[in-house]
């Protein structure tokens, strides 16, 4: 089976807020992003990121979504048996729909189907007002980098797993001097033109973007960390950053537009 296509707009959110729960139907208590752009929901463990044993679920039913160009979580069916329903109603396939607070999501059909409400969504962008404390002078809002980047999570970072570390085994075992000596050699190893930073991410990133080879896509200023879009606002197109220290970890960062 074809994997979905997903939207350019994608990304992770800046936070880990959004929550679907379950409404004592089969599938996991509760559904949450966890760093990653996007969720597949299906009946099938090897295609779904999310499986839900739904009878009348698709085994690639539906996505859900994060978009960083405006902040908000997007429902899309794929094409299912027996569609994706938004408070009852079933919605469009293939054509993204916005989630509300305390909506009722239902995959698949009103005797089988998977149902679960919208308990909370992702921060919404906010607009810089004023100069920043830290001196940065007023951003517009519609002020836009594109950049990809190498995370690597320590044992401070505030979340302490990926998906390459569901566990955090490597993450916990790992301090934050011995994250940053990992960035230091790597930062060797690309400016030695040894590796590409797409291979290195790919390869290395603690972020769910090593899936797109550590690309983010376009986002505004206030859309990451301030010290993450410090740096990565501060770039040329082109230029690679030192170590950047985040609440999450560790990173290196590339502009590439």
């Amino acid at each position: 089976m074809s994997a979905p296509n997903i939207p350019s707009w994608a990304g992770p959110p800046p936070d880990n807020e959004f929550e679907l729960k379950n409404k004592l139907s089969s599938g996991p208590e509760t559904i949450k992003f966890n760093e990653r752009s996007h969720l597949i929901v299906g009946r099938s463990s090897s295609d779904a990121t999310v499986t839900i044993a739904s009878t009348t679920a698709s085994r690639v039913h539906a996505l859900i979504v994060h978009n960083v160009e405006d902040g908000q979580v997007y429902v899309i069916d794929l094409k299912s048996a027996h569609g994706t329903h938004i408070d009852g109603n079933r919605i469009s396939a293939d054509k993204p729909m916005a989630l509300k607070i305390n909506q009722e999501l239902q995959f698949g059909d009103n005797q089988g189907g998977a149902r679960y409400e919208v308990k909370s969504l992702c921060a919404k962008k906010r607009v810089l007002e004023g100069p920043r404390e830290d001196g940065e002078s007023k951003r517009s809002s519609q002020e836009k980098v594109k950049c990809s980047h190498v995370l690597v999570k320590h044992n401070q970072s505030r979340k302490l797993r990926s998906d390459r570390d569901p566990e955090g085994k490597a993450i916990k075992a790992r301090s934050k001097q011995e994250a940053q000596g990992m960035l230091e050699g790597f930062i060797r190893d690309l400016k030695n033109e040894e590796i590409t930073f797409e291979e290195l991410a790919a390869r290395a990133s603690d972020c769910s973007s090593y899936k797109r080879k550590g690309d983010l896509g376009f986002f505004e200023y206030a859309k990451m960390q301030p010290s993450f879009s410090k740096a990565a606002f501060a770039l040329k197109v082109g230029e690679l950053s030192g170590i950047v220290e985040t609440d999450s970890g560790v990173h290196i960062i590339k502009r590439t537009a």
